[in-house]
């Protein structure tokens, strides 16, 4: 609606100009442009119409350095073990880097971000360390997500552009413990009662919500690399991504308890996160 409240207006930009007026930066011209061509027809879903499907990148880091305070991550190499195997599978090359320092991490991701993916479909990352919110840990120090991450972007990694890029972080988002709620499931023996974590149902692959705790079994591996790994083997060639990962939210969610000698530790529930800006639906198979 234009100012006189009458007639279609134009798109423009919340700016001021250096005059005090409205930025003269407007989105749309001032008639119609057309082209003398046949319409486009938009899929809604990526292609995989190329000769291979991309690469993984696994970062998996166990030991870290001592004055890091930082302890071992028992279980881990179960998750990266898993990761590769499922990758692997669905025709992904896959490469594992242990214990990586800050700067070996920026020098292994920044290498492939260079890389020539013209004949790649998409791009994975597995990270698979400690962490806090928005940082994630090297073996020897913290360094910002969004460093690694943004390696990628479509200005800096030219090849990739219109691709998807998944990236899965196992990895603490802060300190915060989830003790769960009491609500009603219904059954087929009726209705029955269990617990789901607080932060579930809401719509934001991180595998805990930000600010919470991320937990790990010694033995089995973390509670979201099991369920993305067991939800991708079991319906990687027929659901699409955010289809699976909703699976893998709904089993975190309500098989995983936490078992913990430690006061307070005991008992505590996790919801992982998904945060999407994929434009199309990504499938792992035609």
């Amino acid at each position: 609606m234009s100012e006189n409240g009458s007639g279609p207006g134009q798109d423009s930009t919340d700016a001021r100009g250096d005059d005090g007026q409205q930025s003269s930066g407007s989105l749309s011209a001032t008639a119609p442009v057309e082209v003398d061509a046949k319409p486009v027809s938009h899929s809604f879903r990526y292609s995989l119409n190329f000769p291979s499907i991309g690469q993984c990148i696994i970062i998996n880091n166990k030991n870290f350095d001592r004055r890091t305070g930082m302890n071992q991550r028992n279980g881990t190499d179960v998750d990266a073990a898993n990761a590769l195997k499922v990758f692997t599978k669905l025709g992904y090359k896959v490469k594992v880097y242990n214990d990586q320092t800050v700067d070996q991490m920026k020098q292994v991701l920044t290498a492939v971000s260079k890389e020539d993916h013209s004949c790649s479909a998409s791009f994975i990352c597995v990270l698979l360390s400690h962490g806090d919110e928005g940082v994630f840990f090297g073996t020897d120090g913290s360094v910002d997500l969004k460093l690694l991450t943004s390696l990628f972007r479509g200005d800096r990694c030219r090849s990739l552009v219109g691709k998807p890029k998944l990236f899965f972080i196992q990895a603490c988002r802060g300190t915060e413990l989830d003790a769960g709620i009491e609500t009603g499931i219904e059954t087929d023996s009726g209705d029955d009662t269990t617990r789901i974590p607080v932060e579930a149902d809401f719509l934001y692959a991180f595998s805990t919500a930000p600010g919470y705790y991320s937990w790990r079994n010694t033995q089995t591996g973390s509670w979201f690399m099991q369920s993305l790994c067991e939800m991708i083997s079991k319906y990687g060639k027929e659901l699409d991504i955010l289809h699976i990962m909703t699976r893998v939210n709904h089993k975190v969610a309500v098989e995983f308890e936490s078992v913990s000698n430690s006061p307070g530790f005991h008992a505590k529930k996790q919801i992982p996160c998904i945060a999407s800006m994929l434009t199309k639906e990504m499938y792992f198979s035609p």
